[in-house]
């Protein structure tokens, strides 16, 4: 279901984790049960794609604020008035397109 986009990474979790908490109050009694159905529902394919899932949020989270955190720094050079575009581009780590962008942006 989340391959075809029905539901999200999140929803997909929730309903393994429910299934657990299902099989472990039908299975109480009968532990041999609990611990086969368990791995098959709590398997090591399931958590590693939970894993790259919740991996792959925090990366895009990570360069989208050092991507900000760098135009911030541009745009304070900019306001500044003392250095050259091609200067802000090399101190802030951006492209020199990004920063001419960023200083049209101010002039409007």
């Amino acid at each position: 279901m989340e391959r075809q986009g029905v539901i999200g990474a999140f929803d997909k979790r929730t309903i393994i984790d429910l299934s657990g908490d299902v099989i472990n109050e039908i299975a109480q009694k009968y532990e041999n049960v609990q611990k086969g159905v368990g791995g098959m529902m709590r398997g090591t394919m399931i958590e590693t794609s939970a894993r790259r899932v919740l991996n792959q949020g925090i990366s895009q989270g990570i360069s989208q604020g050092i991507n900000e955190t760098k135009k911030k720094t541009a745009l304070r050079m900019l306001q500044d008035g003392e250095l050259s575009i091609d200067k802000i581009a090399k101190y802030s780590g951006l492209e020199v397109a990004e920063v001419e962008q960023l200083a049209g942006l101010q002039t409007v």
